[in-house]
């Protein structure tokens, strides 16, 4: 029974630290291995400092007891070292005091080797912060278009902010009970060596904390996972409000936004107070029983050492290395505390590190060099995740090389998820898409993204300068370049008139730039880019007819000669279109040039009729 009790506990501790976050940590450990080298060597010299300063008070204070000092200097903390030759010819007063200034000696060398492990310690935790952080982003951003989507901004904000601080006090509080371990380790060698029997008062202190400890750690670590979500929540609450500002005040809802806050608010402060009232309770018990430790000492030794010549000396070393090693005992019992407190916000560490239940977006591949003939469809279905019915059904058509396809039906047809499947946001659930023949899914996604421009009714801007916006889709872009692209997307007359041009930041989503100046600098940015494949994606739906005049005549010059697929709203703006599809509901209703359809008089027809008056 007791055999496979303790193979479940190495099991379950073997698997713990195998984690993915611990394999992130391990793996910068061994990146960092002279700075774990130094703080493990500083921190075993200052353990054995502080065990041979108690060894000299010791011997110091037997000195004053004992006229022949020669069974002193016997001692093999002096007789096999180089003390003997320097302290044999001293006399008991000099002997006293230059014991007492070794002991100072490797109290203040102890210090400078902690110092040196702490430095040690806080570089390393300052690599292991940077990397991590830096570890969760890398990790967020590699997710799959559906898969990240699945998440809260607030909650992924969330994860890169307490990735590092998680990280940090897990390495610092591991640093801690090292040193602190060590140390007690060398107290506990020191009472041994002094009285073995008044040693088991020590031990029972052990047993009584780690029986405190066994009762109070799960309940502390439940409650710490419990905080940790609560403190998610808030997190995500209170970015998402803040994203929303504009909802919120347009609907007038302030107040609810506050009490939902306050609701979660509440809760926080239950949890905190729950865990206080444990988590503090740990350290006043300890002190409890130190002091019954202290009193039942001076009794006990009274009884086992008084024919003993060196009874005073003894129990005043004993009681000192009692002292410290009870403060380095509570000292472990409140780092056990801190880890178990970190264990809730650790967990979700794990969550976002996790990938078995997460897909990533694919980075090998064939290389797409070039489209040479066409893109064609091939009875694609899309089902998105926790939907009924599938958004796209049997859909199959083609995008012939240098033609514009036009696709057009009312909202919720499919169109936007047509050019999500085409940019590689998304897989088909069923189907294919043949680039040339080749599925797509053969292609590495970076080359194949790499020759598509989009342009859509929402478009995104950095808060960065307009400079950095464009050239966003290629960074090695001269200024020059911009320049032009700019004004072949009618957007350089209004960068110009920007109080610092091109150098401009357009705060947060670009809020201080219009509708049609962002359309204007996302097709600038599609320019720039120059791709061989263009998506439209509904690019004018929101725009004013003066701005989308300008963004319809770049389009008419920029689309020349190349592969165009356009999501329009307005028909007017794909009457040249070579191939026009309508939808309706995931499915192909018809199809056809715009007089070819209109001849027909179906869907198209009445979609124009619809818009003609």
């Amino acid at each position: 029974m007791f055999k496979q009790k303790l193979k479940q506990i190495i099991h379950n501790f073997s698997d713990q630290y195998q984690s993915p976050a611990y394999k992130v940590i391990w793996a910068t450990i061994n990146h960092n291995r002279l700075l774990i080298a130094i703080n493990i060597n500083a921190n075993l010299l200052s353990a054995a400092s502080e065990g041979s300063t108690f060894g000299l008070i010791y011997l110091a204070l037997n000195v004053l007891q004992l006229q022949n000092t020669e069974n002193i200097l016997n001692n093999p903390l002096i007789k096999n070292t180089f003390l003997y030759p320097i302290l044999q010819p001293l006399d008991q007063g000099q002997l006293f005091i230059s014991l007492i200034v070794l002991a100072v000696f490797m109290q203040f060398l102890r210090n400078g080797l902690e110092y040196s492990g702490a430095i040690a310690s806080d570089y390393l935790g300052a690599q292991i912060q940077a990397q991590m952080t830096e570890r969760i982003f890398r990790q967020i951003i590699s997710f799959s278009f559906p898969c990240a989507s699945g998440y809260k901004v607030g909650d992924l904000t969330n994860y890169v902010n307490q990735a590092s601080i998680t990280v940090m006090n897990q390495v610092k509080y591991w640093n801690s009970l090292a040193i602190i371990g060590m140390t007690a380790v060398a107290h506990g060698l020191v009472l041994i060596g002094l009285a073995p029997s008044l040693s088991l008062i020590t031990t029972i202190i052990c047993l009584v904390l780690i029986i405190i400890q066994k009762k109070l750690l799960p309940k502390i670590r439940i409650i710490a996972q419990t905080l940790a979500k609560v403190q998610a929540d808030i997190s995500k609450q209170v970015v998402e409000n803040i994203q929303a500002l504009r909802v919120i005040h347009t609907f007038g809802s302030q107040k609810r936004a506050i009490t939902e806050i306050h609701k979660l608010e509440i809760e926080f402060v239950k949890q905190l107070k729950h865990q206080s009232l444990l988590v503090e309770l740990v350290q006043p018990l300890g002190r409890s029983i130190t002091l019954i430790c202290i009193a039942s000492i001076l009794i006990f030794g009274f009884i086992f050492l008084k024919n003993s010549t060196a009874i005073l000396p003894t129990l005043i070393t004993f009681l000192a290395v009692l002292n410290r090693l009870a403060t380095h005992l509570n000292g472990i019992a409140n780092m056990t505390n801190r880890l178990a407190e970190n264990s809730g916000r650790f967990a979700r560490l794990e969550e976002i590190l996790s990938t078995e239940d997460k897909q990533f977006t694919p980075t090998d591949g064939k290389i797409f060099n070039g489209l040479h003939k066409e893109i064609k469809l091939e009875k694609v279905y899309l089902q998105y995740l926790n939907t009924p019915e599938p958004t796209l059904t049997n859909l199959s058509f083609k995008l012939e090389k240098g033609k514009i396809t036009a696709l057009i039906g009312g909202s919720g047809a499919g169109k936007s998820s047509i050019a999500d499947l085409l940019i590689g946001l998304y897989q088909p659930t069923k189907g294919f898409i043949l680039i040339d023949g080749v599925d797509l899914s053969e292609y590495s996604l970076e080359s194949w993204r790499k020759n598509l421009g989009v342009v859509s009714q929402d478009t995104f801007i950095f808060n960065q300068s307009i400079l950095d916006n464009i050239r966003y889709g290629l960074p090695e872009a001269s200024k020059e370049q911009v320049i032009q692209a700019s004004m072949a997307a009618y957007a350089d007359e209004f960068i110009q008139d920007l109080p610092e041009g091109y150098e401009t930041v357009v705060g947060e989503r670009g809020y201080r730039l219009s509708g049609g100046q962002r359309q204007r600098l996302a097709l600038a940015r599609a320019i720039l880019k120059q791709p061989e494949i263009l998506i439209l994606d509904e690019a004018t739906s929101a725009l004013d007819s003066h701005s989308e005049r300008l963004v319809q005549d770049a389009l008419a010059e920029f689309q020349r000669h190349r592969t165009v697929l356009v999501i329009a709203h307005r028909l007017s703006t794909i009457v040249n279109a070579d191939l026009i599809i309508v939808l309706e509901k995931g499915k192909i209703v018809d199809s056809g040039s715009h007089q070819e359809l209109l001849n027909k008089g179906g869907q198209y027809a009445q979609y124009w009729e619809l818009q003609s008056h």
